[in-house]
């Protein structure tokens, strides 16, 4: 299984594809490879400020196919199955100081 790179440059890009509502976290990969829901896969993430990716198993668990007329990416969520390195957590504490905020995010 070939892991899809996720390079996040900004803490706002993290924001828009990080999907806390996902027991355990997950993340929104812009794709147009075919997958359905419950398919594995595995991720390298490199978060903002980080210098190595974190490599992270994943299931597919949310889909967002391309739409005629809309702007939204075409992609999937995937949740974090193996979370050996705390990403969910590094995540958060990244995130923690942007507070609530109502700006669209890749998937609501």
């Amino acid at each position: 299984m070939a892991a899809k790179r996720i390079h996040l440059k900004s803490e706002e890009q993290l924001r828009r594809l990080f999907m806390p509502f996902i027991r355990g976290g997950a993340l929104f990969v812009a794709t147009d490879d075919p997958y359905s829901i419950g398919d594995e896969l595995a991720l390298l993430v490199q978060l903002p400020g980080d210098k190595e990716e974190t490599l992270v198993k994943g299931k597919v668990v949310w889909l967002a196919p391309a739409r005629p007329g809309r702007a939204e990416m075409r992609g999937v969520g995937v949740q974090f199955l193996e979370d050996k390195s705390h990403l969910r957590n590094r995540i958060e504490t990244l995130l923690g100081h942007l507070g609530e905020s109502n700006a669209p995010t890749a998937t609501m």
